[in-house]
């Protein structure tokens, strides 16, 4: 249960500094992965919340999944996307 806190606050806190990267820079890739990241944070403090029964339910697996496809989304954006403005 603490290391679920642990990675949800970690995660949360994460997901802030690509915030404050994007405020700075206006590149998407940071909102991408901040919106992956704060995701992720509100998942495992769910899944604490619920009493840490078991990860391989499906809320929590789909969660997973939504994770990993923002963090793809985000490279595939910066790769195959138009630059962002400057």
């Amino acid at each position: 249960m603490f290391m679920l806190g642990m990675i949800s606050m970690g995660s949360a806190v994460v997901a802030l500094l690509f915030l404050r990267f994007w405020r700075i820079s206006h590149e998407r890739l940071f909102l991408w992965f901040a919106a992956a990241f704060l995701l992720e944070a509100m998942n495992r403090a769910v899944f604490a919340w619920q009493g840490a029964g078991d990860e391989a339910a499906l809320p929590y697996l789909l969660a997973r999944i939504l994770f990993f496809l923002l963090i793809i989304g985000g490279v595939a954006d910066k790769n195959l996307g138009k630059p962002a403005p400057r």
